[in-house]
């Protein structure tokens, strides 16, 4: 005789349910959507059809085995893009495929904090660690001071990552990324940067779970992070600071 068939997952007996009676409840795990929910709290998932899903949807869906429950931030064709509300950076892009339901009656998620304003021109480092085509100090004010490093591997050497984190641990410090949940101008408005604050732009944030060359940037280094683009929108070194000083630096 065969073997008998193994027991159905969790995402099985939800989309088993979903199928039979359109909705389903289960119990919130961890703290990726704080302060929207808590550990332990309730949520009603909704079968749903993946061309009505919309940006600040909660979407359940598939991921290394595990039913992850957080926000859409933007759809693209294909997949979509999505943050735990306490997460600072994006998830990697989910496939439609992978979409198990919708959470509708979970609210909005809060607005981002400002950054406060504090007035009067200081010196700004502004680490570049990615390629530059030299023009860079055309675009930037004159009392920000670009600190070129070259990338190693996956981001940066070790030495280049001793020299962010002493600079970062000591001042304020803004990290620029295209998987950033919050766009600059929710986050700095025009807000003026304290003197000394220290801005890390082509870095990659995050840690690495597995041996590889080259050393990411913790996220928690950056006191914000931001992005100056549309959700994953890469922009050169020049561009980004374009962008970047057009929200800051006229208000110094």
């Amino acid at each position: 005789m065969g073997e008998p068939p193994p027991a159905p997952g969790l995402i099985d007996l939800i989309i088993r349910g979903l199928e039979q009676v359109g909705t389903v409840t289960v119990p919130v795990t961890g703290v990726s959507m704080l302060p929207t929910l808590r550990h332990d709290d309730r949520v009603v998932l909704e079968a749903v059809a993946v061309e009505t899903i919309k940006p600040q949807d909660v979407v359940a869906f598939r991921a290394d085995g595990r039913l992850v429950l957080h926000r859409v931030h933007a759809v693209r064709a294909g997949h979509l893009i999505t943050a735990g509300d306490s997460q600072r950076l994006y998830d990697p892009p989910v496939p439609l495929a992978d979409v198990v339901a919708v959470a509708p009656r979970v609210p909005p998620r809060d607005k981002p904090s400002r950054w406060p304003s504090q007035g009067g021109e200081g010196p700004v480092d502004v680490w570049l660690v990615e390629p530059t085509n030299g023009t860079e100090e055309e675009i930037v004010p004159p009392w920000w001071r670009l600190r070129r490093r070259t990338r190693e591997g996956v981001c940066v050497s070790g030495e280049v990552l001793a020299e962010i984190r002493a600079a970062a641990e000591r001042a304020p410090t803004v990290g620029v990324s295209e998987k950033a949940v919050f766009a600059a101008r929710d986050v700095l408005g025009a807000a003026t940067l304290p003197a000394g604050t220290q801005v890390l732009v082509g870095c990659s944030f995050g840690h690495l779970h597995e041996p590889m060359r080259g050393h990411l940037v913790p996220s928690e280094l950056a006191d914000v992070l931001v992005r100056v683009g549309e959700p994953e929108e890469r922009l050169d070194a020049a561009e980004t600071l374009r962008r970047l000083t057009r929200l800051v630096a006229s208000a110094s």
